[in-house]
């Protein structure tokens, strides 16, 4: 079941909802159901396209988000998958809501 996130936070900051998070390196969530997880970028900070690893606190793989670019009326589009799965798990506009799609 899909957790929704309660807080995000970059260098021990919390961020609030119109962060932009594309550009950090790293950030950590956590959900309403009291679960961490840590938001890696691969890569540098600027330019597209994206990638970002998420993992649960100790470390162990949970998904992947691919940052495709502009998606069309100033849209971005956020492709993500969970660690193990054959497909593709959707598509979100913002980076927030494609790792909340990933989350428990």
């Amino acid at each position: 079941m899909q957790a929704d996130i309660a807080r995000v936070t970059i260098d021990g900051r919390e961020q609030d909802r119109d962060a932009d998070l594309d550009h950090h390196q790293r950030f950590e969530v956590e959900t309403d159901a009291g679960h961490h997880y840590v938001v890696t970028r691969d890569g540098s900070p600027s330019g597209s396209p994206s990638e970002w690893d998420v993992t649960r606190a100790d470390g162990s793989p949970v998904g992947h988000v691919h940052g495709s670019g502009w998606a069309g009326a100033g849209d971005r589009a956020y492709r993500y998958k969970r660690t193990g799965a054959w497909f593709s798990g959707g598509q979100q506009h913002d980076l927030w809501n494609a790792v909340q799609s990933l989350l428990e």
